[in-house]
């Protein structure tokens, strides 16, 4: 089998010195990722904890200098207040900027104009926040800056009659880091391949032999899950009026042939990251990060139906926080929110890459295991269990979780499973909560009677 192309394999073709570094710091963030906060005194202890109850760990700088220095290369981000900034501070910490050497930069500024911004900008920012300082955005622009790049490399869809372009594209793409699906007869192989995926990208043939691409797009954007993916078309087509009318579909870019291998890379590879980040605002919730309601459940669908279709394994667990309301009843809802956080961070840093997870809502929260067993399932979750009681939220809270699993079973959709998932926790909970509890494959089959 070939080995999938490592992530700085897949950055090092690009041209730009500053994409190249930026890009690799991030792909160095994630769980226990190091941020860096310049001017410390300036900032509530309440950021601290909150950023580090997400994962990451703190590092106080005081000196534009220490930036350089090799411990601190590598961390993930950069939070700045800009009214601390000195002008000379300021003015190196621009030029580190556009030498490539800056981290991706968290501004924080009482001042909220074009001219603040402008600043942020040209220190590098990824982010501005306006003071006083909304903790929970600081913790989410940092989950976002470690996501931007995540382990999944990104997926293109390539939908081209030509043999040639199609070679062109997938070997160009692919060399790159990307992962490439060829499509040379859209109207038998399309409907089958958008069933089972979801790629970050979609380039397409304007003119192709019994089938219009700007209708072809059309279909497209008919479907849920592909609103927000971005679409390029590429064709021979010189006629601005036509790249127009064929951008009014719901295109992003219109690439002419033959096209440059660097306009190409940059035109996926931008637009790419762009409809992540898009993509996370609308499918992660706000509080936990972690995929919400809507978009967990179309996760299950979309791995319910290829379990059906191939015969995967697949399994489900449905959590809840035990005695949670206690929590928010004597700790206050500020506590609460910590929990949330909390538990948030350790499904993601004790799950296996390729497990899916998602909040239900309130203190319940839903975890898709592709390719598993049931026993592996159920110890994934013990693995969790053991990692929460040796980690409490806090030295004066302790909380507990209780899980309900099942495994997939042949015919019965996503909502009979979730179903006896439910079933399978609620049986948790009435024999005393603290536990998971699995439901048997006839109960299962009973429940979606």
């Amino acid at each position: 089998m070939k080995d999938r192309p490592k992530k700085s394999d897949a950055i090092a073709g690009f041209r730009d010195a500053n994409l190249v570094q930026r890009s690799i710091r991030y792909f160095e963030g994630g769980s226990g990722a190091m941020v860096l906060i310049f001017a410390s005194s300036s900032f509530d202890e309440r950021l601290y904890r909150m950023i580090e109850e997400a994962g990451f760990k703190v590092k106080i700088v005081e000196s534009v200098s220490h930036l350089l220095t090799h411990d601190n290369a590598n961390a993930c981000a950069l939070i700045v207040n800009l009214d601390t900034l000195n002008e000379k501070q300021r003015t190196r910490m621009e030029q580190l900027a556009r030498q490539g050497n800056s981290l991706p930069v968290i501004a924080i500024s009482s001042e909220y104009g074009l001219a603040e911004r402008l600043i942020a900008i040209r220190m590098g920012a990824t982010a501005f926040i306006e003071t006083p300082v909304n903790c929970e955005d600081v913790v989410k622009e940092l989950v976002a800056l470690t996501e931007r790049f995540s382990s999944d490399p990104y997926q293109v869809l390539v939908i081209d009659d030509q043999p040639s372009v199609m070679t062109f594209l997938k070997s160009t793409l692919e060399h790159h880091g990307f992962v490439v699906h060829g499509i040379t007869d859209p109207a038998q192989q399309l409907m089958t391949f958008l069933q089972q995926h979801t790629p970050d990208l979609i380039l397409l043939d304007l003119y192709m032999p019994g089938i219009n691409g700007q209708e072809l797009a059309g279909v497209i954007r008919q479907l849920d899950n592909l609103i927000s993916v971005p679409m390029i078309f590429l064709s021979n087509e010189l006629s601005s009026d036509v790249q127009i009318r064929a951008m009014c579909t719901g295109a992003d870019a219109f690439l002419t042939k033959p096209v440059e291998e660097k306009a190409l890379l940059y035109a996926v590879e931008s637009r790419i990251r762009r409809g992540r980040e898009v993509r996370n605002l609308v499918t992660r919730d706000p509080l936990s990060s972690l995929l919400n309601r809507r978009e967990i459940l179309r996760r299950l669908d979309e791995e319910v139906v290829r379990c059906q279709r191939y015969g995967n394994r697949l399994c489900l667990a449905l959590l809840d926080l035990d005695h949670f309301k206690r929590v928010n009843d004597e700790f206050g809802h500020e506590m609460g929110d910590r929990v949330i956080r909390h538990f948030s961070m350790l499904l993601r840093d004790n799950l296996r890459e390729g497990d899916i997870i998602g909040r239900q809502g309130g203190e319940e929260f839903l975890v898709v295991f592709p390719e598993t067993v049931l026993p592996v399932a159920i110890s994934v979750m013990e693995r969790l269990a053991t990692k929460l009681d040796a980690h409490p939220v806090a030295e004066h809270l302790r909380y507990t979780f209780s899980a309900g699993l099942v495994r997939a079973l042949p015919g019965i959709p996503a909502e009979r499973l979730l179903h006896s998932a439910d079933m399978a926790l609620y049986q948790a909970k009435s024999e005393g909560r603290n536990r998971i509890t699995c439901v048997s494959e006839e109960q299962a089959a009973r429940s979606s009677a």
